[in-house]
């Protein structure tokens, strides 16, 4: 189950670096500030390259919501990492109120406030 796990974690971080990599790629859709130049594209005509950046940048986000579900859900069992196996370091018990003698706890002493002048 541990190797499926690996497996899914590595294909998860290649669509990431996919889904990044084909939306830089990406031509602007609008003119911006290159239409004041006069060098803006005559026509909406998509190219076929654009076509397939589309295809790849939608199967890549598909199989990152997949694979980002199945992880998240625990659906593989849970693996123990080094992380939550660790043995827990013992703490300091809590310090008690000091007490009197009589076993009653003592008042709290408190300073009086200053008062501006």
């Amino acid at each position: 189950m541990a190797v499926i796990l690996v497996l899914l974690r590595i294909l998860w971080t290649l669509s990431a670096v996919v889904i990044i990599v084909t939306v830089l790629l990406h031509a602007a859709k609008g003119d911006g500030l290159a239409a004041i130049g006069g060098s803006a594209q005559m026509g909406n005509s998509k190219k076929t390259a654009e076509s397939t950046l589309d295809k790849v940048t939608w199967s890549a986000v598909a199989s990152f919501l997949a694979i980002t579900t199945v992880l998240s859900a625990g659906w593989l069992g849970r693996v123990a990492t080094p992380a939550t196996t660790a043995p827990i370091a013992p703490t300091a018990a809590p310090v008690a109120p000091p007490t009197s003698t009589s076993g009653s706890p003592q008042p709290v002493q408190t300073v009086p406030a200053k008062k501006p002048q």
